[in-house]
């Protein structure tokens, strides 16, 4: 009887484990603690959101990942009144292509081990040297407003920026 090859077949369900435990590793040490395929850290103003996020368009055996990072402030939940879970309330979401020179989306195709291994080290050498930076740039509601009103507002429309921005400067009259 011939030799049956046995494979070590891998499932994108795989990959994505072996990208979430690796980034696990690396964020635990920032005490950011995870939820499902979210990360979060707050130091009591903002909390901080990694969060891997799968293409629709992944199969079984192929994952295409890429990664969204968001701001909370705990202020402007407070002074908004909205029925939006808390989960559900972001005042600044940014793509990890926005954080590479060329300002593009950015999705990886995962199709075996070393290529999750790899996407893996891709995706934490930009949180280390990109997102936790910017993340350190933003650690207040201050900074965050700072940022709208110098006409910044990634991920929030124009206005959200300016509601956000009112609901503040009601707040400290």
């Amino acid at each position: 009887m011939p030799a049956i090859a046995t494979t070590n077949l891998m499932t994108s369900k795989d990959y994505r484990k072996i990208i979430s435990d690796n980034l696990s590793a690396v964020l635990k040490e920032r005490q950011f603690k995870k939820r499902g395929p979210v990360f979060s850290y707050s130091n009591g103003d903002l909390t901080y959101f990694i969060g891997i996020q799968s293409s629709r368009s992944s199969t079984a055996d192929v994952l295409k990942v890429t990664v969204n990072t968001e701001i909370t402030s705990s202020l402007i939940l407070k002074l908004n009144d909205t029925s939006l879970p808390i989960e559900n309330q972001r005042h600044y979401t940014r793509r990890i292509g926005s954080y590479l020179n060329d300002q593009q989306d950015k999705w990886w195709i995962v199709d075996s081990q070393q290529s999750a291994e790899i996407t893996a080290r891709d995706i934490i050498a930009i949180i280390k040297d990109k997102v936790l930076p910017n993340f350190e740039a933003l650690g207040t509601t201050n900074d965050l407003a700072r940022l709208w009103k110098n006409g910044g507002y990634i991920g929030i429309t124009e206005g959200q920026r300016k509601h956000f921005l009112t609901l503040l400067e009601k707040a400290s009259d």
